[in-house]
């Protein structure tokens, strides 16, 4: 299949890529499957994100120490790289998360416009604010309420 004496081999590549995905369920539903797959992938970046932040600040030490400085500014140059690392990936987290929040927000909020439209919490309305069974009929339950087959003149 491969030798390992290759430095790259794409296949495999592409094989540990999406070893992580996993298959969907056959009692979950759709939208259950997309929030375990969103949360699988953020857990491995901020994983990933975390784990390098971590290799970068011990490796930071040992660079450091081959330029020879005094210790004063060794000290400082360690703690401003280390500072602005971690203020790389707490940002980049943070806006992957937020956009992660941002889209399902926006796609609950979709969902929940068509379903008004579609006859769910709310109903489809007519333009006399009377609500739309499913059969095609009307329920008078606008504004007036019960109201209106008291006045004959609504009618």
């Amino acid at each position: 299949m491969f030798q390992f004496s290759q430095p790259y081999n794409p296949h495999l590549f592409i094989i540990c890529r999406f070893m992580g995905f996993r298959s969907m369920g056959r009692d979950e539903s759709m939208a259950e499957y997309m929030l375990k797959m969103l949360m699988q992938v953020l857990i491995n970046f901020s994983m990933g994100l975390i784990m390098a932040l971590i290799i970068f600040i011990f490796g930071l030490w040992n660079i450091i120490q081959t330029y020879q400085p005094s210790p004063l500014t060794a000290l400082f140059f360690f703690v401003t790289a280390a500072c602005a690392a971690f203020a790389l990936v707490s940002t980049y987290l943070f806006a992957l998360y937020g956009a992660a929040a941002g889209g399902v927000y926006g796609l609950v909020k979709m969902a929940e416009t068509n379903g008004r439209i579609e006859g769910g919490p709310g109903g489809r309305r007519n333009i006399r604010g009377d609500r739309v069974d499913r059969n095609g009929g009307y329920q008078q339950q606008g504004a007036w309420g019960d109201q209106r087959n008291a006045r004959p003149h609504y009618q």
